[in-house]
């Protein structure tokens, strides 16, 4: 049985570490995420947009 989730990373757009990664069901696959996370390597908030 297949699994309905998908493993996606999430890069800081300011610094392109990729730091964190989410488990995004297939359904809501089709728009690229882009949240507000903090960035360790920037010690600020910034954006990160979805890699995958």
């Amino acid at each position: 049985m297949a699994k309905a989730r998908i493993i996606v990373h999430l890069e800081c757009e300011s610094c392109k570490q990729r730091n964190y990664s989410l488990r995004v069901s297939k359904k809501r696959a089709y728009e690229k995420l882009n949240l507000k996370k903090f960035c360790e390597f920037c010690r600020q908030h910034k954006a990160h947009k979805e890699i995958k």
